[in-house]
This record gives structure tokens, sequence and C-alpha cells, in this order.
């Protein structure tokens, strides 16, 4: 996956409560829960091609090249998710 593409399909939950499950080659599932007083807020693909995940409590890289499904499940929905 590019850069681009996973920053593409994180950027609508900027601001959103819930929890983002991203399945990564040779690692398994990594999962990014956002409450209300920890939500997503900013996206951005860094220059070195990692994409950078802003939270108000801190951050993760993530290498978009070893993303294989990303998986979005809203707070206010008690579905199993959506695969982005």
């Amino acid at each position: 996956m590019t850069g681009d593409t996973f920053a593409d399909l994180i950027k609508p939950l900027v601001g959103q409560a819930g929890s983002i499950s991203i399945v990564v080659r040779g690692s398994g599932e990594v999962t990014f829960a956002m409450s209300q007083d920890k939500k997503l807020t900013g996206v951005q693909v860094r220059p070195d091609g990692l994409v950078l995940l802003e939270r108000e409590t801190g951050w993760a890289a993530i290498d978009p090249a070893e993303v294989v499904a990303v998986a979005w499940r809203s707070e206010a929905d008690g579905t199993p998710g959506q695969f982005l």
C-alpha cells in the first residue's frame, strides 16, 4: 500500500472515536484505540514515506509498504467493523 493511499483511508477518521486495526505483513494486527479524550488529531505522509498518525496522547509512524489491510470500528457502533 502506498503512503498516500493509507493516509487517504485514515484522514476521514480524524476527530472520530473508535479504533483502527491495521494488519501488518510479518507482524500481525496492530490496533489504535481512539476514545473521546484520545482522538486522532492528524495524519501525514512524511518525506521518508512513513505515515505519521498523531493523537492527543502520542503518535505512531507506520510503514505503509507493510500494511495488508485496514479496518475501522466506530465507538458509537457495536458492529464488528468495516474494512477500508
